[in-house]
């Protein structure tokens, strides 16, 4: 995030492209095939979308989901999860995936009415190529689109006026969670980080309402980042909207009225209009077309249809806490949480988050961070509750990150004219923090890759990782793990350098050496610091 000499927004979206799309595409490969959440059916519906097979046919969907024709070798990765719900079960357990199994066969997907924008991108590779190939091909796809929009989001918060607390807020919200679904096939993966950009993006144009042509790329960012979010999940819209309301919050009437009246937004807006028109349609052509899947009974799909919506809302706001672990790391199919002391690190940051607000003047200029909260707990309680007689409870953490995003945000918007002391403590504890969490990131990874690479049979078999290692994935366990290290080292030492311009995370203090005068005695170190002026304590402060 350092902003050398010569800076520009396309040079530092291209540092930190690399940045983000290292890191997860590290995570897409460390992670067993079919490992990510519902990967199976996003795969075959990729698969399906980019042959042609777009729309719901009538007679197609019954069962589990819609059935659609898929090579042989996609149209049975279901058969791929032997170790979903199982943390002792290592990915050894499933079969290799044939790279000749190329004949047309019947899938099932229980994604068939969701939007195809994402799916005929990522399906893209299935035509290229085939076998377990293409299937890391269209996972790399989808983690280099994500990470295009996480750069995007950064380089917008690092054209604000006064970018440094946002910006730590925003890194903040990028936890192990978030990071690695972004590895996998999945449209949540696109939705947070499209919500993310499209939030910074319109964040840093209200905040340069009068002089928007100098932050242009952050305008096209909230475009791009909106077209793509109204087709990508029929909820996404919902997040685009909760991340606009946030943003109207955190500043006057005044500067959003001239950011309105600036002829590049409204060309932006009229850019927009057709995107977000297309993606309603898709909603009304699936609101009309055949059922994603067969309906079950009742008392079936809900394990309580007697208990009323508003009590559904209820419950859903008093569970609100409970999806702070997932926020945080549950990786897999919910069968793989990270370390305690990972989500005890990331708690402390949320409640801080919660508490900031409260500590600055004038309350009224917090508002934002308050509504951003306020739609985390009560939005998804709202959508919870309106599907809780045809399908019970099903929601996850993940399905919130875009507004968890949004809130840390948020808070960082609300504090922006706190300054970071000029003291020598300040970089002391910025490098605790950042080393702090370059651990709990490298220690996330590391416990995911031994869960699938021996299980976890209750904890403390890590001499298996050297000895026993039952599954493997590409590269290997040890040189993923190296690599992860050095892109997350790389990745807090831009951060710091941003914090603390001329300095780096790895702090070596220079040792002064003795000199002799011109008579031959020695003068100590410390008595040329003083003679010189520079060592003393005034002006090393």
């Amino acid at each position: 995030m350092s902003k050398p000499a010569g800076f520009t927004p396309w040079a530092l979206f291209s540092k930190l492209f690399l940045l983000f799309s290292a890191g997860i595409v590290l995570w897409s490969l460390a992670t067993p095939l079919m490992a990510f959440p519902d990967e199976p059916a996003h795969t075959i519906k990729a698969a399906a979308v980019v042959r042609g097979q777009i729309t719901i046919e009538e007679g197609t969907s019954f069962g589990h989901g819609v059935h659609v024709r898929v090579p042989a070798y996609i149209a049975n990765l279901h058969a791929q999860d032997c170790f979903k719900f199982r943390p002792d079960a290592a990915a050894d357990c499933a079969l290799p995936i044939p790279s000749d199994a190329n004949e047309e066969a019947i899938g099932v997907t229980s994604a068939g009415s969701y939007n195809p924008m994402y799916y005929w991108i990522i399906g893209l590779p299935s035509l290229l190529m085939t076998g377990q190939p293409a299937l890391f091909a269209m996972r790399i796809l989808s983690a280099l689109l994500s990470a295009a929009f996480y750069a995007a989001g950064f380089t917008a918060l690092a054209q604000l006026r006064q970018p440094r607390i946002p910006v730590i807020m925003a890194a903040v919200a990028l936890t192990p969670m978030v990071v690695y679904l972004a590895a996998g096939i999945n449209p949540n993966s696109l939705e947070v980080a499209a919500t993310m950009a499209a939030f910074c993006g319109f964040v840093v144009t209200l905040d340069n309402a009068h002089r928007i042509r100098h932050v242009a790329p952050a305008v096209v960012t909230v475009v791009a980042s909106t077209i793509v979010l109204a087709n990508t999940r029929q909820v996404s819209l919902v997040w685009l909207l909760c991340a606009l309301i946030t943003g109207l919050l955190l500043f006057r009437a005044s500067e959003i009225k001239a950011a309105f009246r600036n002829r590049l937004v409204l060309t932006g807006v009229a850019v927009a209009v057709p995107g977000v028109a297309l993606g309603l349609y898709w909603i009304y052509l699936m609101l009309h077309a055949p059922a994603n899947s067969g309906a079950a009974p009742e008392g079936i799909a809900s394990p309580d249809p007697g208990m009323s919506i508003f009590r559904a809302f209820l419950t859903m706001v008093e569970r609100a806490s409970e999806f702070v672990p997932q926020y945080i790391g549950v990786m897999g199919w919910l069968d793989s949480p990270v370390p305690m002391v990972v989500v005890m690190f990331w708690s402390m940051w949320l409640v801080f988050a919660i508490l900031l607000p409260l500590t600055l003047r004038p309350l009224k200029m917090t508002r934002g961070a308050w509504a951003a909260l306020a739609l985390l707990i009560i939005v998804p309680a709202v959508l919870q509750a309106s599907i809780w007689k045809s399908m019970g409870f099903i929601w996850q953490g993940r399905y919130n990150l875009p507004l968890v995003v949004v809130f840390l945000i948020a808070v960082g918007m609300t504090a922006r004219s706190l300054r970071i002391p000029r003291t020598a403590e300040a970089p002391r504890v910025a490098r605790v923090l950042l080393w702090a969490g370059v651990f709990c990131h490298v220690l996330a990874f590391v416990f995911v890759l031994r869960r699938y690479a021996v299980g976890t049979f209750g904890g403390g078999n890590w001499l298996a990782m050297i000895n026993g290692v039952l599954w493997q994935p590409p590269l290997g366990w040890a040189l993923l793990t190296l690599a992860y290290l050095t892109v997350m080292v790389a990745s807090a030492n831009s951060l710091f350098r941003f914090l603390f311009p001329g300095s780096a995370l790895v702090h070596i203090p220079s040792v002064p050496r003795s000199r002799k005068t011109t008579a031959g005695t020695v003068v100590p170190a410390e008595a040329t610091l003083t003679a010189s002026g520079s060592g003393s304590p005034e002006k090393a402060g």
